[in-house]
């Protein structure tokens, strides 16, 4: 249930709605994408959604909130399954509790026409079906963990594999039966049954006695996404027998996981199976035997199987989740656009001042700066200056920077970058359902709710809405809630959380996606290939005139240097670049000082290293002017407006050549030399020494193409071209 409120929750975005999700209970960790229901405060034309759980507290809340109320009802579990157990009182209780809301609710929604029957007899009126989210790309085999699949692949054949909680409605003893009747038929046979269970409970206890005497059968009790996604990919058959299901979402995983499906047709199941699979009514064990193994062996029956389920899937897609949405809530009041003969344009980025040097937030306010004489320009952003923990330390409100308007908004969470680090660490390069990648994204930050509510509540008086960075919140929340007049500047580079199935959001929703490098277009084709239209637009360049005398009297600094600016973190790989500068000193005696210029967590120290911390636009370009060469040690670029930098005054680079986008920067200029290791670093540096005029040469015509006049030319025609189709 906690999973269908986070798909709603996502689907509601992609019509244009902003939301939070409250629980009565919040486990540990989830605090970032879940609040408390006690935190819960509304407005009188809010509408909460409260997804009905069995006998809960939240019913009375929910009738007490003075705005507009509905219900979102998933099923209640006939009593009978549960006779004599503690579960009996409250299952009866639950269904009262229907009866008692119904009459006080502005919005009931079934996620299947069976709950949908089930809220009518309760005397609910026009009830709404909306089904439940269920993502295939979630359950591709490279979604499936490694280790488990191997393992299952293991066993012998036919694997026959059922997913579901190991309680009475869900009929695991009729598994066991069937399983018994292929064991006949083929020996070998095993059974794999993933759901969680209560070891020491008695009827387990009993089951699992049961499970041995059959044989070949395995409990795997609750597993992560990767390993239910190879559960489900090593599978011959998927074969369901439970008694009750309001929707079954297993079965659709399976759909996803492109196994054959055999469901006994109970409650929703053959609503939910759409006529694809296989639905049965009696159970005769040894028939359905014969079956399973037919589906399980007979490539021309499991092809015919898989391809009408695949078609099934439409019917959960995100699409169809958020149309039926729509439908099923209130009518919206929109504010009729206002004609205006201006453009205006709202930029939202997760930072934004002077303060910043380089980056996402640096290029964002060159672009705006530029814009502002053919546009009004708007910045929503927020009060933090440390993109480590998103303190608020500017002060909320409307201010100007020069012809800009700055709307800054509080964070409503701060961050512990190390727990956070911790949770990445556990999380890259390894699949996730749709709550996990919310958490992360959550934690990432920043959490802004107040500044996407306005920017919808405001939409009509933006022709564009332009994000910086595919990677923080505001964007992968915003750009669906105003997709209709969205662009986005991804700054894509390879990193783990690009394999983060939900921001495609951010790639495919937008009118248009503003890259910054050949490479970052051709990643992002890669990654999503459904993304929006794209165009390579860049960044141009305002050089000060550097004077490098005036730098070393300021820094003391004499002889050859090699020079960093930027963030002083180990993710952009200022470790691995003092390393191998060390090496450089220990071999040659000569060798260049390193110049670093920038604030961060990193300590710089090694011999013959200044830190200059953060530096004003002057000293950096009076630096960048007098430096043998610039060092971008970054694996992870989208542009590296340094490069460019470099090369305006005719200062090679010395790129780290992992990363596509340095790499082809390098060779489209020939004004620099790229290294991947210790021993390229040390030689990059000696080609440098021997080469720098000619490199010099290169990097200042390389510059000269990239002109703001020719970006934002490019800005403009995106705009316009939103404005041309809302006529």
């Amino acid at each position: 249930m906690g999973a269908a409120a986070v798909g709603f929750q996502r689907a509601l975005r992609h019509v244009g709605i902003t939301g939070e999700v409250f629980a009565g209970e919040v486990e540990p960790g989830f605090d970032a994408i879940v609040h408390h229901a006690s935190k819960l405060r509304v407005d009188r034309d809010d509408l909460v959604l409260y997804h009905h759980g069995i006998a809960s507290s939240l019913v009375a809340k929910l009738l007490h909130l003075p705005c507009r109320r509905g219900l979102v009802f998933h099923n209640i579990t006939p009593a009978r399954f549960y006779a004599g157990t503690r579960l009996a009182e409250p299952l009866v209780t639950g269904r009262a509790q229907l009866t008692a809301m119904a009459g006080h609710l502005d919005v009931s929604i079934g996620v299947s026409r069976y709950n949908a029957r089930e809220l009518e007899a309760a005397g609910h009126r026009d009830v709404k079906v909306v089904p439940l989210l269920v993502e295939p790309e979630r359950f591709t085999v490279a979604q499936a963990d490694g280790s488990m699949l191997t393992r299952l692949k293991k066993l012998d054949t036919p694997r026959i594999v059922s997913v579901s909680r190991v309680v009475p409605h869900k009929r695991v003893e009729d598994l066991l039966s069937l399983h018994q009747e292929l064991r006949r038929i083929t020996p070998r046979a095993q059974l794999v049954i993933v759901g969680g269970y209560d070891a020491g409970q008695a009827a387990f206890k009993a089951l699992a006695r049961r499970a041995k005497q059959v044989g070949n059968v395995t409990f795997l009790g609750r597993v992560t996404h990767g390993q239910l996604v190879a559960a489900y990919r090593s599978a011959d058959c998927f074969v369901s027998m439970s008694e009750h299901e309001g929707v079954g979402v297993p079965l659709l995983e399976a759909f996803a996981s492109e196994v054959p499906v055999i469901a006994f047709g109970a409650a929703a199941v053959p609503e939910t199976m759409g006529g694809r699979g296989l639905v049965f009514d009696e159970k005769h064990f040894a028939a359905l035997a014969e079956l399973t193994v037919q589906v399980s062996t007979d490539a021309a029956v499991r092809a015919g199987l898989v391809e009408g389920q695949t078609e099934r899937l439409k019917d959960f897609s995100l699409e169809a989740v958020a149309s039926a949405l729509e439908k099923a809530l209130p009518p919206r009041r929109r504010p009729t656009p206002k004609k205006r003969d201006t453009r205006r344009v709202a930029f939202v980025v997760q930072r934004f001042g002077e303060f910043i040097v380089g980056g996402a937030e640096a290029h964002a306010r060159q672009v705006a700066l530029k814009l502002a004489p053919h546009a009004d320009v708007e910045v929503f952003t927020t009060c933090a200056t440390d993109h480590l923990s998103w303190k608020n330390e500017l002060e909320p409100g409307t201010t100007r920077d020069g012809p800009l308007t700055v709307h800054r908004f509080p964070a409503s969470r701060f961050r512990n970058i190390r727990g956070f680090n911790r949770l990445s660490d556990s999380m890259f390069g390894k699949p996730h359902d749709l709550v996990g990648e919310t958490r992360w994204v959550a934690d990432q930050g920043p959490t802004v709710p107040a500044l996407l509510e306005r920017l919808v509540a405001e939409r009509e008086r933006f022709d564009a809405v332009a994000f910086f960075t595919y990677l923080y919140q505001p964007t992968v929340y915003g750009v669906p809630l105003l997709a209709d007049r969205a662009l986005v500047v991804p700054t894509t580079h390879d990193e783990p959380p690009l394999a983060f199935h939900l921001f495609a959001d951010a790639f495919e929703k937008p009118r248009a996606l503003l890259c910054n490098t050949p490479e970052e277009e051709t990643l992002i084709r890669e990654r999503f290939p459904n993304a929006a239209p794209s165009t390579i637009v860049g960044v141009g360049i305002d050089a000060l005139h550097p004077d490098e005398r005036r730098f070393r009297q300021q820094t003391g600094i004499h002889g050859p240097y090699l020079l960093y600016v930027g963030r002083m973190e180990a993710g952009k790989g200022v470790a691995e670049l003092l390393a191998f500068h060390q090496q450089l000193v220990k071999k040659f005696h000569d060798a260049p000082t390193l110049v670093l210029a920038g604030s961060g967590e990193l300590q710089a120290r090694g011999s013959r290293v200044v830190a200059l911390g953060r530096v004003d636009e002057q000293t950096k370009w009076d630096a960048l002017g007098g430096a043998l060469a610039v060092v971008v040690p970054s694996r992870y670029e989208s542009l590296s407006l340094l490069t460019l930098e470099a090369f305006a005054v005719g200062t090679p680079v010395i790129g780290n050549t992992i990363g596509a986008v340095v790499r082809g920067q390098l060779e489209r200029s020939s004004a620099g030399v790229g290294y991947d290791d210790e021993r390229s670093f040390i030689a990059a540096v000696k080609e440098v020494g021997e080469r720098r005029k000619d490199l010099s040469r290169h990097a200042r015509r390389y510059a000269a193409k990239h002109q703001w006049q020719t970006v934002i030319d490019a800005w403009l025609t995106a705009i316009d071209g939103i404005k041309e189709t809302k006529r």
